[in-house]
């Protein structure tokens, strides 16, 4: 009797270990994968940066004369694309405009306006 038991109680803990082992890799094949990506190049002084789900723009001097202004646009997945207007000053430096996608971001892109 005590053999049936053990037994019955080893192949419940074998039963349990297995369902976590499956939940765990189920988890681990759904879980969004972290990635950062950036525009190749620079529209004068600044470019596109995204993320998963987040995009910015990011200046590392702004040179856009006279109007300093630029478009960033943020391309979702599963939702409508938006476009965000700025204007900077001559020489800013720095992250500027973010945008987060419900689901996730195929790119940003950065152009200057005349």
């Amino acid at each position: 009797m005590n053999f049936l038991a053990s037994r019955i109680a080893g192949s419940k803990v074998a039963k349990v270990a297995v369902i976590g082992a499956l939940a765990a890799a189920a988890i681990g094949l759904t879980a969004p994968i972290a990635s950062a990506s950036y525009e190749s190049t620079w529209q004068q002084g600044c470019r596109g940066y995204w993320y998963s789900t987040s995009g910015h723009g990011y200046c590392s001097s702004a040179s856009n004369y006279p109007s300093y202004s630029y478009w960033t646009q943020y391309d979702c997945n599963y939702e409508l694309d938006t476009e965000h207007h700025d204007t900077l000053y001559n020489g800013y430096v720095g992250k500027y405009d973010t945008y987060e996608c419900t689901f996730k971001i195929n790119k940003t892109h950065v152009t200057y306006s005349v």
